[in-house]
């Protein structure tokens, strides 16, 4: 016969190995794991049971089968091949259901009970014999494929679960306290509210349906340090630093503290990725840390970048153009940091006129020195100004001056516009004459210096020389002379770009002639004085001639018999 589950837990049915009721008692009732039914031992039955091995423990549950005072009984006797072992002797039962407990000698190996009654009518029932299961010590094996994976906060474990039968769950262990029990079902487990770059213990150990617990499987595992910003670039510019960076994506993320050599400059929210930082000095190098914070106080160890800040490149100041006809001056301030500076650059472009259509439909010829806005390289200097002397008179120039910087970098450049006044008209001075050996006329002057000198001899253009000889040679056989006896001969000074001035009468040889003013200031003067007499004139020609003017009137509109003339 096979045992049965029994209906206590922990418990099992022990096998008959035999007996028997006076009554007709089933004897395999007292083993069926039912507390309804029984064997009927009536008055001096027995039923003997083979003992698990390794029990300890046997309950028993007896009723007598009628309800009066008078009392069945029974008897409870351990034995084995030797003998008996133990014999509980006759023990009183009554009509209520009642469980009863035996320790089991652990020599013993079966067990009978007896119906002691010796009266039929005071049957003994037995409802339920259990022993204890035999308790097997060894437990399931270890889980396999031990992962874990850590962040600053919080340890996650993953494990498969042993394939034995009666494997009924685990349990984590950290720094040797149990944290939890899984069930066995459960393959990971999550440790939370850790510290971060710390070391802890892990154990997880497998037990099974009767609690026996293996030894486990032990780990150590450090948790990550709180995690820094990501990607953080820096991108410098002369007198400030733009910073750049990924936030971490934690849930316990709060925000950035940001320093800057060593110094804390401003607290971020965990929103914020970019920052720039201000009033730094140029062609410096600066070091930027970004820690980011997390809840429960803790910060991670820092993120860090280093750059430079540039060399700034900065336009010259305070542009002026003082122009000529023949000539503009620049002048300007170099800029405020001078230990960054280098030169400057001149560009120059010439302003015309255009009528509508030329605008329209007109083209531009574009050297290749010119710039792509219009303006062709001049000059380049480290100085303060510069003299532009290949201007034309009356003309609008802009001008463009850039500065330069140490590292070759050019600025945009400062500009301004100036219009070059028409060329005076050039004046002769100190014109004399004088005769060489052959008797050939050299006439000389003091100035003008600059452009030419036509020289006409009765009043046609006899030649052309530069101004600055300062004299020219007349045939003497070329020479003219006028209705006076004088030289018919006369020089006329022409401006570098073409402006005639008053022409000058030769004089004769050893003579000098000097203009203290020019022509136009003696044309002016004779114009001023001649306005301020003419009035006087006209009232002493009337005083004199007002009496004869008024008899040609009359004869001119009266005729004879005082009538005026049709």
């Amino acid at each position: 016969m096979s045992a049965f589950a029994a209906v206590t837990s922990g418990y099992v049915s022990p096998v008959i190995v035999k007996g028997e009721s006076n009554v007709g008692g089933i004897l395999k009732k007292s083993v069926d794991s039912n507390l309804n039914s029984f064997a009927n031992l009536g008055g001096n039955g027995y039923i003997t049971y083979q003992i698990p091995s390794g029990s300890s423990s046997m309950k028993i549950h007896l009723r007598s089968s009628i309800s009066s005072e008078d009392t069945a009984s029974y008897r409870i006797v351990f034995s084995n091949s030797q003998g008996t072992v133990w014999d509980s002797g006759n023990k009183k039962v009554y009509s209520s259901l009642v469980s009863y407990d035996f320790n089991i000698p652990s020599t013993a190996t079966v067990v009978t009970v007896y119906s002691t009654s010796y009266k039929d009518y005071y049957a003994l029932l037995v409802h339920e014999v259990e022993m204890t299961v035999p308790i097997d010590k060894t437990p399931p094996h270890e889980v396999t494929n031990l992962v874990t994976s850590s962040s600053y906060n919080h340890i996650t474990i993953t494990f498969n679960q042993p394939a034995d039968s009666d494997y009924a769950g685990t349990r984590v262990y950290v720094n040797g306290v149990l944290v939890e029990t899984l069930g066995s079902t459960i393959t990971s487990y999550r440790l939370t509210e850790l510290k971060p770059n710390t070391i802890y213990n892990i154990k997880i150990t497998t037990f099974d349906t009767s609690n026996n617990e293996s030894d486990g499987i032990t780990t150590l595992v450090k948790t990550l340090p709180p995690p820094d910003v990501t990607n953080l670039n820096l991108f410098p510019s002369d007198y400030s630093i733009l910073a750049k960076w990924i936030n971490p994506d934690d849930s316990g993320f709060l925000g950035n503290d940001l320093y800057l050599d060593g110094k804390i400059i401003t607290s971020l929210d965990k929103n914020a990725t970019t920052y720039t930082f201000t009033d730094l000095s140029p062609n410096t190098s600066y070091t930027v840390k970004i820690v980011s914070k997390y809840s429960g106080g803790y910060s991670s160890s820092g993120q860090t970048a280093t750059t430079k800040t540039t060399i700034p490149v900065e336009d010259i100041t305070d542009l002026q153009a003082d122009a000529k006809y023949d000539r503009v001056k620049l002048s300007w301030a170099l800029p405020e940091h001078s230990e960054f500076f280098s030169h400057v650059k001149i560009y120059r472009k010439k302003l015309e006129q255009q009528s509508f259509w030329d605008q329209l439909f007109g083209a531009t010829a574009v050297s290749a020195a010119t710039t792509s806005d219009g303006y062709t390289p001049m000059f380049e200097t480290n100085g303060t100004y510069w003299t532009d002397l290949t201007v034309t008179p009356d003309t609008t120039y802009a001008y463009k001056v850039t500065s330069v910087n140490i590292e070759g970098n050019e600025s945009q450049g400062v500009t301004i516009k100036t219009k070059t006044p028409s060329e005076p008209a050039p004046v002769l001075t100190g014109v004399a004459t004088t005769q060489n050996e052959n008797g050939d006329y050299i006439v000389t002057w003091t100035s003008p210096t600059k452009g030419s000198v036509k020289v006409l001899i009765g009043g046609k253009k006899y030649t052309v020389v530069d101004a600055a000889s300062q004299q020219v040679m007349i045939k003497k056989e070329d020479m003219k002379t006028d209705f006076f006896g004088g030289y018919d001969a006369k020089l006329v000074p022409v401006g570098q770009f073409g402006t005639e001035g008053q022409a000058v009468q030769v004089p004769a040889v050893g003579k000098k002639i000097e203009f203290p003013i020019t022509f136009d200031d003696f044309m002016k003067t004779v114009v001023n004085i001649l306005s301020w007499a003419a009035p006087l004139i006209l009232v002493l020609f009337v005083f004199i001639f007002w009496r004869p003017f008024i008899v040609f009137l009359r004869k001119t509109i009266f005729v004879k018999g005082g009538r005026m003339k049709s």
